[in-house]
């Protein structure tokens, strides 16, 4: 699960902050499996994205990925 969610972290665009609407589409768009509020929640819990107490406001956290993860959004990203 966790190495998916890298997968979802990387495509977030870096030093932008976003509202919850607009992250929703950004996980939305990057994912198939149809809930995106889950996966946002386990971006939080995993601390891949931040937010604020009020869940107004939403950014990626940077972080290095761990080899798993970053072998599989370099084979995601070849297609």
């Amino acid at each position: 699960q966790e190495p998916c969610l890298w997968v979802v972290w990387s495509h977030i665009p870096a030093r932008r902050t976003f509202t919850e609407p607009e992250i929703n589409v950004e996980i939305a768009a990057r994912h198939g499996f149809g809930d995106h509020v889950l996966i946002r929640r386990e971006l939080v819990n995993h601390k891949l994205i931040g937010r604020t107490r009020d869940g107004r406001s939403y950014w990626r956290i940077e972080r290095e990925p761990p080899a798993e993860a970053r072998e599989l959004i370099r084979r995601v990203a070849k297609g």
